[in-house]
């Protein structure tokens, strides 16, 4: 199906934009010098020298195109400035005869001109360094605002790469935590078996397929949490409590893909006694608070890497946008989590 001319033309723009841009310039500093002349009641080849509009073309593309980026940007300096000279001196010398040709065929004879050869030689080549002077700025400004897109470019690659990551890191030690709760039915020989791995099963389909895109719905973020702590309801006593509560209009917002799970995995792998996980969503902000009692004696245990993870990613996502606090009080570890979502 063929692309529409308007859709095929804004698609196309940014490419040549700067062609454009060029054009309307040049097309507008003729204008304004006829309007200029006609406003004198002078006629634009006698009172504007339309030839040297061509020598100031030439200079002004000679050191945007090749000069600049060639000469002045490698330091070579003392050769820029004479490859200025000399082009300069030799765009006036045939453009200045050009012109009375142009002006005396123009006006059907030779009209005698006030200003000496030498003069006019001045004032050109005066006027045409004043053109190299607007392409080295408008040429530095260029290519100053192209690094800063390249650099934003290369922090948004960088980023990405560092959040691919932490999401690799995510997924193997998730399964490992969930693993565990379905190795302490395993070893009571548990009917529940079976669901625990339904559970798993549902999980592991989020964690390796529907997070690969850079959001998902915090709806569905809070539906694995719930599987989540159903399967750890299959592994721990019947009189352990867990409460889970949400709170606040869930269907409108997103997130990133299994950044709350960290805090619900520490509150199981290191907690004890009683479980508690709520989640506010108010004003456009999200407020997840986890309460689990301490271990004792603590176990010294290896990992750590979910908590640690998270940071990283918050750090990362949410710049600015995010509060994060682990407390330990009588008894009692909580983790408070805020964020502005987007």
């Amino acid at each position: 199906m063929p692309i529409p001319f308007p859709q095929l033309f804004f698609r196309r723009l940014p490419a040549h934009l700067p062609f454009l841009l060029h054009g309307m310039a040049w097309l507008l500093y003729a204008v304004l010098a006829i309007y200029v002349n006609h406003y004198q009641g002078v006629d634009f080849v006698v009172g504007h020298p339309s030839i040297y509009i061509f020598a100031q073309a030439i200079i002004f593309y000679a050191n945007y195109s090749y000069f600049i980026p060639s000469l002045l940007a490698r330091k070579k300096v003392l050769l820029f400035v004479l490859a200025n000279m000399l082009c300069i001196a030799g765009l006036v010398a045939i453009a200045i005869p050009f012109y009375h040709g142009l002006r005396n065929w123009y006006s059907g004879s030779s009209i005698p001109f006030h200003m000496s050869y030498s003069e006019q030689f001045i004032l050109r080549f005066f006027e045409l360094l004043l053109f190299v002077l607007f392409a080295c700025i408008i040429r530095f400004t260029v290519d100053w605002f192209s690094f800063q897109q390249k650099t934003r470019n290369m922090e948004n690659v960088q980023l990405k790469t560092e959040l691919a990551y932490l999401r690799s890191q995510l997924n193997p030690h998730f399964l490992f935590n969930t693993l565990n709760a379905l190795y302490a039915l395993s070893l009571r020989q548990s009917t529940e078996t079976p669901g625990g791995i339904m559970q798993l099963s549902q999980l592991m389909r989020y964690a390796l397929y529907e997070t690969a895109e850079e959001r998902v719905k915090l709806s569905r973020e809070l539906e694995m949490i719930e599987n989540f702590l159903q399967l750890q309801r299959l592994r721990l006593p019947l009189d352990f409590p867990i409460q889970y509560e949400v709170r606040g209009a869930i269907d409108d917002h997103t997130i990133e893909p299994f950044l709350l799970m960290p805090l619900v995995e520490n509150v199981f792998k290191h907690g004890a006694e009683f479980a508690a996980i709520t989640v506010t969503i108010a004003d456009n902000a999200l407020r997840v608070q986890t309460h689990n009692g301490v271990q004792s004696p603590a176990r010294n245990e290896a990992g750590g890497i979910g908590l640690t993870n998270l940071r990283k990613r918050l750090s990362l996502l949410y710049p600015d946008k995010h509060f994060f606090l682990l407390e330990e009080n009588a008894g009692c570890f909580q983790t408070t989590l805020s964020l502005t979502l987007n």
